[in-house]
């Protein structure tokens, strides 16, 4: 059990280095709230993202304990955005996810995402930069915007 719990804080620690250290231009991206895991595509490089706390316009962080990941990839060919949802500590205590994109056009649309290990929702994206994010409502009456990521 304890080896789980440095295993989480490992990657937690990981993806706030790498977001640190990564640089724009990727098409995939990943990124995880606290005490969760992400993963890539293989063979595709990825970006990580640290969740931060703030006002209800930004991020916001999960609970302690209750942590989900969200992978996102844009596909190469025909510029499709696909969300797809990993899972986590806290996929018990989701009652609802949405996801949100923003078009470089300004157009914006919204699709739920189901909350069982490996769902995935899939966006007809733009020629330029688009926006997705993701909100979490949990069972403790709360909505979490906990995942944002920008692909060019």
């Amino acid at each position: 059990m304890k080896y789980h719990y440095l295993m989480v804080a490992l990657l937690v620690a990981l993806a706030v280095l790498a977001a640190g250290c990564t640089g724009g231009g990727s098409t995939n991206a990943t990124t995880t709230a606290p005490t969760s895991s992400s993963t890539t595509a293989p063979g595709t490089a990825g970006t990580t993202a640290a969740v931060t706390t703030a006002a209800p316009a930004t991020l916001q962080t999960l609970p302690t304990g209750l942590g989900l990941a969200v992978s996102v990839n844009r596909q190469p060919y025909n510029r499709d955005i696909v969300v797809d949802f990993n899972g986590g500590a806290g996929q018990g205590s989701v009652t609802a996810m949405t996801v949100t994109v923003v078009r470089s056009d300004g157009t914006t649309e919204t699709k739920p995402l189901d909350s069982r290990s490996g769902s995935e929702v899939t966006f007809t994206g733009s020629r330029g930069t688009d926006t997705v994010s993701v909100k979490a409502s949990l069972n403790n009456g709360n909505t979490y915007r906990f995942f944002e990521q920008s692909l060019p």
